[in-house]
């Protein structure tokens, strides 16, 4: 929506990212290994979809990957969306705080909050769809070795 929302949360990434891998870490222990430079492009592509800089169909893919991923390392589907989740409440204080600041409430500021809560949505969507998809052909090999050996 705003090029200079956009540039103001990029010019904060490092200290917004190391809040998320703080509330992360601090909130779903089974995450307590994330780092900061791990989730960075995650990160700044999320904010520029919160601020309404790029579209969230332009990163869907990656957060469908980011959850085929955590899905093939074995991790939880619950603590994925509870890590995502706690992320994304950063990412939308954070935009809300900056949106605030630069166009106190007014409509504007009210249609970048209902784009950051838009996208919150879509992405943590995309990145639990793409656990489920990478964990199906798991469960239907044990499910096929289960019912073979009756």
């Amino acid at each position: 929506m705003q090029p200079d929302l956009d540039t103001f949360l990029a010019d904060r990434l490092h200290e917004i990212t190391a809040e998320v891998v703080g509330e992360i870490t601090a909130r779903v222990p089974a995450y307590g290994h994330l780092r900061a430079g791990e989730i960075r492009p995650l990160v700044r592509d999320a904010l520029a979809v919160y601020s309404g800089a790029r579209e969230a169909g332009s990163v869907i893919e990656v957060f469908r990957d980011l959850g085929a991923s955590e899905a093939r390392a074995g991790q939880d589907v619950r603590h994925f969306e509870s890590a995502l989740r706690m992320g994304a409440r950063v990412l939308v204080r954070r935009t809300a705080g900056a949106a605030a600041r630069l166009y106190p409430p007014t409509a504007e500021f009210v249609a970048i909050m209902e784009t950051a809560f838009t996208a919150e949505d879509e992405l943590v969507g995309a990145a639990v769809e793409g656990h489920h998809r990478a964990r199906r052909p798991h469960v239907a090999r044990r499910l096929y070795s289960l019912l073979s050996e009756n």
